[in-house]
């Protein structure tokens, strides 16, 4: 399995294929926080070495992307 990356505002800009500024300025707002809180579980999880927090961790970073894919697909 791969390792979990810090992913960039920009990035989900680029997935969710959001280019026009006025809405990324919408955006903005709305995802910080969340695109904060999954990066700071990615250093989490690389710091982590119980295996079994590991798997919580991937599971709790793969709820937040759910949460910022809800956002953007509003």
């Amino acid at each position: 399995m791969e390792s979990p990356q810090q992913k960039s505002i920009e990035y989900f800009f680029e997935k969710y294929g959001v280019t026009d500024p006025d809405k990324k300025a919408e955006f903005l707002p709305l995802v910080t926080d969340t695109i904060y809180d999954y990066n700071m579980l990615v250093v989490d999880f690389e710091k982590e070495l119980d295996q079994y927090r590991k798997e919580q961790l991937i599971r709790d970073m793969e709820e937040l992307e759910q949460t910022i894919s809800s956002t953007f697909e509003q």
